[in-house]
């Protein structure tokens, strides 16, 4: 862990206990020109002067996924960092065995990711892949079922048992599931909708899919 401060700026109020508690725990403390910790926080409108270099811990590669794994989540193209921050927050909060987050077509994990999870990024079991195609075919090769989430699903999500190992696929907040993903699901599924509502944001259904261990 490493905190990055602003050459100059002003050491009171909360800049002041993040530099006490910085200091009490024996974090290293870097100083740089107001343009370099921009480019270090890319968020320079909020960074106040201050951003800090964090390690999470369960952050991994899916090569590295457990044998013993059987319920998982997987993202398409979800470029939203909110959204990505929520989702990881709920995939922290659930039983399921982790997220598989492809580094191609979704959000980075960065400042406002980590600010939508409220910390959980640290928390959270994510395992990072190239893309989703090498994702699904990946786990298929470990005789994963994968499920495709998409309102014209033949089967409604709570008809899938947890008996079997499964990975279920969420598209992206406009378009859904790109096509060449549906292409390699298994089956598409779907999210039973009253009222005559078309879809619910994608984060919601993240949350659904991921605690239907319960229900």
């Amino acid at each position: 862990m490493r905190l990055h401060v602003a050459k100059g700026i002003k050491q009171t109020g909360i800049v002041a206990q993040i530099l006490e508690l910085a200091n009490s725990n024996n974090i290293e403390i870097k100083r740089h020109g107001k343009r370099q910790l921009s480019y270090i926080s890319k968020n320079s409108r909020q960074d106040q002067g201050v951003a800090l270099d964090l390690h999470a811990p369960n952050l991994r590669l899916i090569e590295d996924l457990p044998r013993d794994a059987t319920q998982l989540l997987a993202l398409d193209g979800v470029t939203n960092p909110q959204n990505l921050g929520i989702i990881i927050r709920s995939v922290a909060a659930s039983p399921l065995d982790g997220l598989i987050l492809p580094m191609k077509g979704n959000a980075p994990i960065g400042p406002l990711v980590y600010k939508a999870s409220a910390g959980t990024v640290v928390k959270a079991t994510i395992y990072q892949s190239e893309t989703i195609d090498h994702a699904i075919a990946f786990l298929k090769q470990r005789n994963f079922a994968t499920y495709g989430l998409a309102g014209q699903g033949s089967q409604p999500l709570n008809s899938i048992g947890v008996e079997q190992q499964s990975v279920f696929i969420l598209g992206n907040e406009s378009e859904g599931l790109a096509r060449d993903t549906e292409a390699m699901c298994d089956e598409l599924i779907h999210i039973p909708m009253a009222n005559d509502v078309e879809s619910i944001n994608v984060s919601a259904a993240a949350t659904l899919v991921a605690f239907r261990h319960l229900f």
